[in-house]
């Protein structure tokens, strides 16, 4: 600043400010200015900064969300393939047992019904995949019952059979109402060789 000095009277004297007092106002005003402009410098740097930051970060979300979504896309595709190729292999066991059984039980009926006597009659046949045969067989007598046991005992497929029931079931003539010959109803459970009647099916071994 400057000053000078003015004699008034005697021995005194008096300091006067020559600079306007708008010159110290201005220096003022361009510091808040200045203030400002940093303070709105930093703002903006810190806003910015942290822009970017979120920026890359939702980059990084959108990544991990394509990677999450291309994983379950590759996980259910690798299901959807085991599920198929396990329904196949399901698929394929039981045509395969169906045609075995089919062939098993045909073959059974075959050799059972063979050995039956002229007036024999197979009422009831059932096979289950055990192995195991139940037989009800209508006959004229007493004796063939017996005597079919005998002989589906001798078959080469047949490993036990035994006879569970034995009755007899009256008959009566639609004309003179008068009782005839009774039948013989015998019940068998029959166990089968597996091995034996697949190798029959084959062709490898008669029956």
């Amino acid at each position: 600043m400057y000053w000078t000095s003015v004699k008034v009277g005697v021995n005194m004297f008096v300091d006067i400010n020559l600079l306007p007092k708008k010159e110290k106002k201005r220096r003022t005003v361009i510091l808040l200015i200045l203030l400002v402009g940093l303070v709105l410098s930093v703002t903006g740097f810190f806003f910015m900064t942290n822009y970017q930051a979120q920026k890359v970060r939702l980059v990084q979300l959108e990544q991990e969300l394509t990677l999450t979504k291309e994983l379950k896309v590759a996980k259910e595709k690798e299901r959807t393939q085991s599920v198929e190729s396990k329904s196949v292999r399901e698929l394929t066991t039981a045509v395969q047992w169906v045609e075995e059984h089919q062939s098993s039980t045909f073959f059974i009926m075959r050799t059972v019904s063979s050995l039956l006597p002229e007036r024999g009659f197979i009422v009831d046949f059932s096979y289950k995949e055990e192995g195991t045969v139940q037989l009800t067989v209508q006959f004229d007598s007493s004796r063939e019952a017996a005597y079919y046991l005998k002989s589906i005992s001798s078959s080469s497929i047949i490993s036990a059979a035994k006879l569970l029931t034995l009755s007899t079931e009256k008959l009566k003539d639609g004309v003179t109402a008068e009782p005839i010959l009774p039948r013989y109803n015998a019940q068998y459970e029959l166990m089968v060789d597996k091995a034996v009647i697949q190798a029959s099916v084959k062709g490898e071994v008669g029956p």
